[in-house]
């Protein structure tokens, strides 16, 4: 065989290799992009992409009928519309592979040093229940009369025994045990501290870039919750968990209006250097930061002394709250 025809025949064999976890398995992915023009204004887009079998999962036309990403979106009274058509909330398009692409996408209002509108829409807390009542259940949760496996950790050593999910009526909010410790609302990112200087023209009549500290957490769900700690085994996992996990991706995106100094761990900064990616699978809750002055600025420690603060109180008040219930479960037993 010719080296180069060899070479293709390699080639197309990968490319069909990493093909095959896309057309054999669920994908959805979740974006989030901020997008911040030099004068604190700017947009806040949301954009779900659901493959043929992710489609079917959430039965995606019985959520369209209900409204149910209306729902999500339009909880907290700001507005939201689809790109290019203000009379509509959400944009549906689909690709030709059949994934279907929605988006919305919110404006924000400029004049604001901690970027307060940003904050308010990132933190509504968002309803999930509308997504359950419209399929009657959540992607991946368990199929009545199903046996899976489930393993728990104790003083004794690990236990593993067979499970059989009951049968779950559709729409009765009930299948939501599928998920371990799924909310039944969650925010968009929790915005920890924002410090904004919109782009200005000093005494000189030199023109100044806009400068930014950002510290924000992603993510489903509290630092302590399962959703947020998908490796561990404080708890056991469920299908529906091990679905999640390996299906859907949430993937966060900042574009500033001047350049990025130092960025937290896991961020993919653009040539640009203006604009920072996470990605990361549900069930991790990562602190996302950014900075266009620099690792020795005052503001960027404060955010980092923060976001650890917050993780700390978490871990205070989750543990003193899993000490209550294992004292009730005592007194009852």
């Amino acid at each position: 065989m010719h080296r180069r025809t060899a070479w293709r025949v390699f080639a197309a064999a990968l490319v069909g290799l990493a093909a095959m976890p896309l057309l054999t398995g669920c994908s959805a992915r979740l974006t989030q992009m901020v997008a911040i023009a030099g004068d604190g204004g700017g947009n806040l887009s949301v954009e779900l992409r659901l493959d043929p079998e992710a489609q079917r999962a959430i039965d995606l036309p019985a959520q369209l009928a209900a409204g149910t990403f209306d729902q999500f979106l339009l909880v907290g009274g700001e507005r939201w519309t689809a790109p290019g058509n203000p009379s509509s909330t959400v944009q549906q398009s689909q690709e030709p592979d059949g994934t279907v692409v929605l988006t919305s996408v919110h404006r924000l209002r400029a004049g604001s040093g901690d970027l307060a509108d940003l904050r308010s829409t990132l933190g509504i807390s968002r309803p999930l229940q509308p997504i359950l009542t419209a399929t009657g259940r959540y992607w991946g949760a368990p199929v009545a009369g199903e046996t899976s496996t489930t393993s728990t950790t104790g003083t004794t050593g690990t236990v593993t025994a067979p499970t059989t999910p009951p049968v779950v009526a559709a729409g009765t909010g009930a299948a939501q045990a599928g998920i371990t410790g799924l909310p039944s609302h969650t925010t968009l990112q929790s915005l920890l501290t924002s410090e904004f200087t919109s782009a200005r023209t000093d005494r000189s009549g030199r023109r100044l870039r806009a400068t930014f500290t950002i510290a924000s957490r992603a993510g489903v769900g509290e630092v302590l919750d399962p959703t947020c700690d998908a490796a561990s085994n404080r708890y056991p996992k469920t299908r529906a968990d091990k679905d999640l996990v390996k299906g859907f991706t949430l993937r966060y995106t900042w574009a500033m209006p001047s350049g990025i100094s130092v960025a937290s761990e896991g961020a993919a900064i653009r040539p640009d250097n203006a604009t920072a990616t996470w990605t990361m699978p549900y069930g991790r809750c990562e602190l996302m930061e950014i900075s266009s002055t620099g690792a020795d600025d005052g503001r960027f420690v404060n955010g980092l002394i923060l976001g650890g603060a917050l993780v700390f109180l978490m871990i205070v008040f989750g543990l003193r709250s899993l000490g209550k219930r294992r004292r009730a479960r005592d007194d009852d037993a």
